[in-house]
């Protein structure tokens, strides 16, 4: 998925390490194999491929990630939506940080988009689009359940104390010995490594959503990688939220979809999580300006 993965834990006696963190790897490959939207062979650009035709038998772990994320995208009112997949390969096509090649195509793809297409049976674990064209990206959810199930695998091996980081999603077992819990620092929009929070978490997960090195340039805006569409397509890209919860699944998700929706029409979506914790934080402008100038003065020397 194009992401580093880590795992860092306190091995009991008796406990093989090196088969606990192969098998948690392996299912690391599974899941990569099923939710990535850079490979070709993934279920899900099969599904892409087969679901406007007929109703298409779908793993569980996708069924599980589709249904969160639909579910998400109900209760946000599209502003998470899985199926942007069409405008965020675009998006991207030309690598972060760089002039969007084809600034036409865009409201073309937005037109092959719609989460209300997407017609998903949790029992039958099939799904059927009533839209064709329709491409899924999953990118915004599916880390924090690939943190989720690390910490299930190598619990399964009898590691409890063990803290998982996928791309930046981080999800914590049980604290280290004598400790109250995992230290972890989050640097959302300063200089890499200049944390804003410090956070302590045990049997708890934390996901970060900004822009800070994932944007793209649309005509003279920086637009984040999170994609807004009733803004435009260009949300903004000098906030960025954490959001510590009960699972990874649950945080990576919601934490898309606080930034898409912005800080000040988030009060409606979180009224449903009454147990998370946000934490927004924000660029000044100026530096959002000096980065920007920045980045059009490297473009132009290309």
């Amino acid at each position: 998925m194009g992401v580093v993965v880590r795992i860092e834990a306190y091995v009991p006696a008796g406990v093989n390490p090196a088969r606990a963190f192969r098998a948690a790897f392996d299912r690391v490959g599974d899941l990569e194999r099923k939710l990535s939207s850079y490979r070709d062979d993934s279920e899900l650009r099969q599904v892409e491929r087969k679901a406007w035709r007929s109703h298409t038998q779908i793993s569980a772990d996708f069924a599980r990630v589709l249904g969160h994320a639909v579910e998400l995208a109900r209760q946000s009112d599209g502003a998470f939506d899985p199926t942007l997949g069409r405008v965020t390969r675009l998006v991207r096509a030309g690598g972060w940080g760089s002039a969007l090649s084809e600034p036409s195509a865009l409201e073309g793809a937005w037109k092959l988009t719609g989460w209300r297409h997407v017609e998903l049976d949790p029992e039958s674990r099939t799904v059927f689009f009533r839209q064709r064209g329709l491409q899924i990206d999953l990118g915004g959810i599916a880390k924090g359940f690939v943190a989720d199930e690390i910490l299930e695998a190598v619990r399964s091996d009898g590691i409890f104390q063990a803290l998982v980081s996928v791309g930046g999603d981080i999800a914590a077992g049980a604290p280290p010995p004598g400790k109250r819990g995992w230290r972890v620092a989050i640097d959302q929009v300063g200089e890499r490594g200049d944390a804003e929070i410090g956070l302590l978490l045990r049997h708890q997960a934390v996901s970060t959503s900004g822009s800070r090195e994932r944007y793209f340039l649309l005509g003279d805006q920086m637009c984040s990688h999170v994609v807004a569409r009733d803004r435009s397509s260009c949300a903004d890209v000098s906030t960025a939220v954490s959001v510590v919860a009960s699972s990874g699944l649950e945080a990576d998700g919601l934490a898309t979809a606080l930034l898409a929706l912005g800080r000040d029409r988030s009060d409606a979506l979180l009224s449903r999580y009454p147990d998370v914790r946000v934490y927004w934080t924000s660029r000044r402008p100026s530096a959002a300006r000096q980065l920007h100038r920045q980045t059009v003065a490297t473009e132009s020397q290309r």
